[in-house]
């Protein structure tokens, strides 16, 4: 008999792969240069970089190029400006990639918890259905399984899924 739902994703991921995803995960952030990490503090304190921030670094970056030596003090290095830029760039590139990735994941996350809940509700219709007609222990699990939904309250209406509203 095939399931009653929909069902997108019907796996379990073995011990190797968990290990192998998490081992990816540590590597990608042991390659993040150390001292990175920021408070909560310096998150509101430091200027986010937006479209118009980064044309003007990279305009004042031009600009450093066309200056002779008499206008730049020789402890400010350009070089350093230009290094932020395409590590900020890099960096915007991989944030990109993992926000894919991450959506990605919550999706996959989404259909199985839809899938396994909504599978949940319909076996819990059927315990229902079993305890209202008799059958042994059907009703000491159905007892059991609506406290999941007496939970919520009973406000002139219910969130049982096995009781219909008229």
């Amino acid at each position: 008999m095939s399931n009653l739902s929909e069902n997108r994703i019907d796996l379990v991921l073995d011990a190797a792969t968990i290990q192998t995803m998490t081992d990816s995960i540590k590597a990608f952030l042991d390659l993040l240069p150390p001292g990175t990490s920021l408070t909560d503090e310096q998150r509101l304190r430091y200027t986010s970089i937006n479209v118009a921030n980064k044309v003007f670094a990279e305009d004042v970056l031009s600009e450093t190029a066309t200056l002779g030596p008499d206008i730049m003090p020789a402890y400010v290095k350009p070089q350093v400006l230009e290094n932020d830029l395409v590590y900020f760039k890099q960096l915007d590139d991989l944030e990109n990639q993992l926000n894919n990735a991450q959506q990605l994941l919550q999706d996959a996350k989404r259909v199985a918890g839809h899938e396994a809940y909504s599978l949940a509700t319909t076996i819990y219709n059927i315990i229902k259905m079993a305890s209202d007609v008799g059958i042994p222990n059907a009703k000491a699990a159905y007892t059991k399984l609506k406290v999941r939904f007496d939970a919520q309250g009973n406000s002139g209406r219910t969130n049982d899924p096995a009781v219909t509203e008229e």
